[in-house]
């Protein structure tokens, strides 16, 4: 299956994984531990500890002064997303529209402007809802409601419509020593999603969880091919 379908949803869902541990936002981003102290500097994520903060401080300190001096939000339907253009050696924080929409059963949701980024094209896109790596789910175990994932979009045909690699994700994972667990090619988004197609600022303990997942995504005999909450494909 190819990692950029837009009509299957690639995601790590925490049931299938076992004993997971559920921890918010003020947990420590490295190993969920709790109390935990917000970065002095950008006061978006958390530590438990000098050494946890330490070794997360490579991949932290690409965007924590940025996250400190970020440009006004242009409005309020303006929500916070990450950028890995493919061009650069680092992602960037951007201000992306998100419309609400109504549908035609009377429901609402929130339409992503995001071609001046990815172009004029179709998206694929992928949800992370569990770090296989620090084993941390974001949302409480037994809530009905997607009160957080992570939200990745790119270009569908990235792998095969002639995208360049995607230099500022490589760039990035090997900040924590590892290469990306699969190919990215074209321009990636990142936004915190609560609900479906609701969307919310991203902050950066979101982005150490992105940075985590581009490392195991693709990787791993626990990786999940899901369409409408079925699991379509367990990896060897």
């Amino acid at each position: 299956m190819d990692v950029y379908s837009g009509k299957i949803i690639r995601s790590y869902l925490p049931e299938y994984y076992g004993n997971t541990v559920y921890a918010p936002d003020d947990c420590c981003v490295m190993c969920n531990k709790h109390p935990a102290s917000a970065c002095n500097q950008c006061r978006s994520i958390w530590y438990c500890s000098k050494s946890c903060q330490t070794k997360d401080w490579p991949t932290h300190k690409i965007l924590c002064k940025a996250f400190t001096n970020e440009e006004p939000r242009p409005s309020p339907n303006h929500k916070r997303a990450l950028f890995f253009p493919v061009d650069e050696t680092k992602p960037r924080l951007i201000w992306v529209l998100c419309e609400r929409k109504k549908a035609e059963d009377g429901g609402e949701w929130e339409k992503l402007h995001i071609k001046d980024y990815l172009g004029d094209t179709s998206f694929g896109r992928a949800r992370m809802h569990y770090n296989p790596i620090t084993n941390r789910r974001f949302t409480p175990p037994g809530s009905m409601r997607n009160d957080h994932a992570i939200f990745l979009q790119c270009r569908e045909a990235g792998l095969v419509d002639g995208s360049s690699p995607n230099q500022s994700i490589t760039a990035t994972t090997m900040k924590s020593g590892e290469p990306p667990g699969t190919p990215w090619c074209g321009p990636v988004i990142a936004i915190r999603e609560r609900g479906v197609d609701f969307y919310s600022d991203i902050n950066l303990g979101d982005f150490r969880q992105t940075v985590d997942f581009l490392i195991t995504y693709y990787r791993g005999e626990k990786n999940l091919l899901v369409s409408n909450g079925k699991v379509l494909l367990r990896a060897p």
